[in-house]
């Protein structure tokens, strides 16, 4: 948070009034294009020394689709209706269809078993 603090800092220094709602931007104040993202994010990745034993790389949506899972995992302990509450996951994702955020949800067993609890009323023991 701190880091993404700072960022936000040094960006409204740099540029005051912004051309995109986009949160990370380019050097010109633009939305970074996708190849400008998926270098800033291998670079990111280096420094951390995330990739550095990796036999498959990290990539920007491998960190969407866990968080969605996490999300909908933490909103089955909380017993809340997840099914409502997809909407929101959708605004969290950037998207304007669930559609489209269904795409990033993946059946952990961990999300499964939640899941499977809440239906039947286990109180959250998988």
């Amino acid at each position: 948070m701190t880091a993404l603090q700072d960022y936000v800092r040094h960006r409204e220094l740099t540029f005051p009034t912004l051309k995109t709602l986009a949160f990370f931007i380019s050097i010109r104040g633009t939305r970074l294009s996708s190849s400008g993202l998926y270098y800033g994010f291998e670079q990111a990745c280096a420094l951390a020394g995330v990739n550095a034993h990796a036999t498959k790389p990290l990539r920007p949506h491998d960190l969407r689709h866990r968080f969605a899972v996490t999300r909908l995992a933490e909103w089955h302990r909380q017993k809340f209706d997840v099914q409502s509450m997809l909407p929101l996951l959708s605004t969290y994702l950037g998207h304007a269809r669930y559609s489209d955020t269904a795409y990033y949800i993946t059946a952990t067993p961990e999300l499964l078993g939640l899941a499977a609890a809440n239906a039947f009323g286990n109180g959250g023991a998988a």
